[in-house]
């Protein structure tokens, strides 16, 4: 019998740590789908040049080169009842529908209340804006 996609398991593509699944067990069943789907989404986009750390106190998983602000690219901030993904130079990113919130310097968010409302296209060209945008920002 196949999986539904909510009951798939979290991602052929890495095993899925024990770190990891006490990470999203912390969070409503509702959150931790809308997190699984951000993280599916982001790890195939970066995992394959990028390293990954998950922030148990702070309640997060970043994505970058180095874990500081200069070689952060994006996190995934489970909530109580949404999730936000993050971009660390997200002001530097094309947003052309307009989903990017924030009004810091750099920091730029799009927050998921529900899983259906997630534009899994958008999502993956934000995802690889800023993947472009750091590449270009670490060569100079």
């Amino acid at each position: 019998m196949q999986d539904s996609p909510d009951e798939r398991p979290l991602s052929t593509a890495i095993s899925m740590t024990q770190e990891l699944a006490d990470f999203f067990e912390r969070f409503s069943p509702e959150v931790s789908k809308i997190a699984k789907t951000i993280f599916e989404i982001t790890e195939k986009i970066l995992l394959p040049s990028k390293k990954m750390w998950i922030d148990q106190a702070d309640g997060m998983i970043s994505f970058g080169t180095e874990k500081n602000m200069r070689g952060e690219i994006c996190y995934i901030k489970p909530l109580k009842d949404s999730v936000n993904l993050g971009f660390f130079h997200g002001a530097n990113l094309e947003d052309p529908q307009n989903l990017l919130r924030g009004t810091g310097k750099s920091l730029r968010h799009v927050k998921f209340k529900k899983r259906e409302e997630i534009d899994l296209d958008a999502v993956k060209r934000l995802i690889e804006a800023a993947l472009k945008e750091h590449d270009e920002r670490q060569s100079k």
